[in-house]
């Protein structure tokens, strides 16, 4: 039994020393060199040296303003109150931040009114419109929608109605 423990010892060992001295196979001068690295520890690389010219930096472009279609949607002169009430929209975006103008025309008198203007689903909608008929004359008149945002510009067509 003594044996047999000896031999299992003795090919325990063996093999211990075989499977360590199969690392200095595999890097032969243990301790001799430093560890191997990643890379060389100095490197000297030239770079160039880039100076920016003195040329002019480009200057950024406005975006190109589209032409607004408005539809006036409603031209209503109430007798009562004296004033044209108009409902308008620009049909061909929508967007907030635009204003629209109404200018009633009647003989060589103009008045206008300025109002917001605010996304509505598809389209953008001016709010409501209204202009005194004090001191227009009597008869035909010309009523014009305008629309003007960052992005937009444009007229409605002249529509006439009358002021009694």
């Amino acid at each position: 039994m003594k044996a047999t423990k000896f031999v299992w010892v003795a090919a325990v060992c063996a093999l211990a020393v075989t499977s360590l001295t199969g690392c200095s196979m595999l890097y032969p001068h243990w301790g001799a060199t430093d560890f191997p690295t990643d890379g060389p520890t100095s490197t000297s690389i030239n770079v160039p040296t880039v100076t920016p010219s003195q040329t002019a930096s480009p200057t950024p472009t406005a975006k190109p303003v589209q032409a607004a279609k408005i539809q006036v949607m409603s031209v209503n002169f109430d007798a009562t109150n004296q004033v044209v009430d108009v409902v308008a929209a620009v049909t061909n975006t929508a967007e907030d931040g635009g204003q629209c103008t109404l200018t009633v025309t009647s003989g060589s008198t103009s008045k206008s009114q300025v109002v917001r203007a605010e996304s509505n689903v598809d389209t953008t909608q001016c709010y409501p419109m209204e202009v005194s008929t004090a001191g227009l004359a009597k008869g035909n008149a010309v009523v014009v929608v305008s629309y003007k945002s960052p992005a937009f510009v444009g007229s409605s067509l002249s529509q006439t109605i009358t002021i009694q």
